[in-house]
């Protein structure tokens, strides 16, 4: 089955926040974490067959989506799970909340490494709780933790919840094996709660590579750990909102629940439709968008070796994201630099990342031929070129 990715509707006119925020400017949008391309055509006819129905009343969770994500998980994550371990909420954002109330009483502390994804570093803040950042290390040719800084903080006595972003975003990092098992045992050693957001975990570029749930590491990773997961990223329907954690043990659960109730919305009646069409039926399509992504991300490496000051440390190993290195510019604020230049990329500021950008290149091929050529123009008259 082919898929066209280089074809898509134009997004400029309609309810896009990516799309949305230049309005009337000559900026191409690279920022917000959503894709251009269609969904796959099982969850469009989903959400139609749906929406005929015209009554759009409170939902109720249909066992045949339950089943859905634990066939799902087990097939592509090889982790069997029970129906009742998962918890449906409008999107994962109230689920790190959630986790952080349920594991961190105000005055107490979450460990979060950064750059990261901006509710990472609000949340905590938002709940009323401290925030203890650690670096991420970049040695070796890869992104990875700063297990010296890791662990000063996970020792804090204040410390309770270890926020953990796998893959990583927006580093596009996908963790080993064994780098999760010493996140594993230092969540032990010091009994913290672990808030686990796979939410790219289907989106693995790397064909040598393969994502390791957290999760199902060990009985104890699976009883103390918050796994948060949707259909949205992969599957580009994150205006349909829903997701959904999972937690097996039930105290846990019981509790997570409870704090959730005032966080999340009902989840969405075609959210639901989209995610159970997604992973019962959009295989074929995931497999042709990470391959159309991978050639994305040659031809970012290749055009990057013509911009000197813009450094891409590593090369994505998941996501339709990639963290760029901008400080060589010599620009005080290289995203504005770049929205003056007619791209407006991610900010990378708003992950405590400043003076780096994260491009968006989940658009078709002739878009980010574009967005990059335009970037290029903008390398070229920094003023630490001259």
């Amino acid at each position: 089955m082919s898929f066209d990715f280089d074809s898509c509707p134009d997004r400029s006119t309609s309810d896009s926040t990516k799309w949305h925020k230049y309005t009337g400017r000559d900026i191409i949008p690279s920022w917000i974490a959503d894709m251009d391309f269609i969904s796959p055509p099982e969850v469009i006819e989903a959400v139609r067959e749906r929406a005929a129905h015209g009554v759009y009343g409170y939902p109720a969770q249909r066992d045949r989506t339950f089943e859905a994500v634990v066939n799902h998980v087990k097939n592509r994550h090889q982790w069997t799970i029970g129906k009742e371990t998962i918890t449906f909420m409008c999107s994962l954002v109230p689920g790190i909340h959630a986790a952080i109330r349920v594991g961190c009483a105000p005055g107490q502390s979450v460990v979060s490494t950064f750059p990261v994804y901006p509710p990472f570093l609000n949340a905590p803040t938002l709940s009323e709780r401290g925030l203890l950042k650690v670096p991420m290390a970049f040695e070796n040719g890869q992104w990875t933790f700063d297990w010296v800084a890791l662990e000063k903080a996970c020792a804090q006595p204040e410390a309770k919840v270890l926020l953990l972003c796998s893959p990583y975003n927006p580093l596009a990092r996908v963790f080993s094996r064994e780098e999760l098992l010493r996140v594993a045992e230092l969540a032990k050693r010091h009994d913290l709660l672990v808030c686990s957001d796979e939410i790219h975990c289907d989106l693995v570029l790397d064909p040598k590579i393969k994502h390791t749930v957290f999760a199902t590491l060990s009985d104890d990773a699976a009883s103390r750990t918050v796994t948060l997961m949707a259909a949205s990223k992969t599957y580009n329907v994150a205006g349909l909102t829903c997701g959904f954690a999972i937690i097996p043990d039930s105290g846990l659960r019981t509790r997570f629940r409870r704090i959730l109730q005032g966080l999340s919305l009902d989840q969405n009646i075609f959210g639901m439709a989209a995610t159970e069409a997604a992973f019962n039926h959009g295989e074929p399509w995931r497999l042709a968008v990470i391959d159309y992504l991978r050639g994305n991300v040659d031809l970012i490496e290749k055009e990057l070796k013509d911009m000197p000051g813009l450094v891409l440390r590593q090369r994505p190993q998941a996501s339709f994201l990639a963290w760029i290195d901008a400080t060589a510019l010599g620009y005080e604020d290289p995203h504005a630099a770049f929205e003056q230049g007619g791209v407006g990329l991610g900010n990378g500021a708003d992950f405590a990342g400043a003076g780096h950008v994260r491009i968006n290149f989940g658009c078709p091929r002739d878009r980010l031929r574009e967005i990059l050529r335009r970037m290029k123009a903008v390398v070229a008259k920094a003023p630490g070129r001259r």
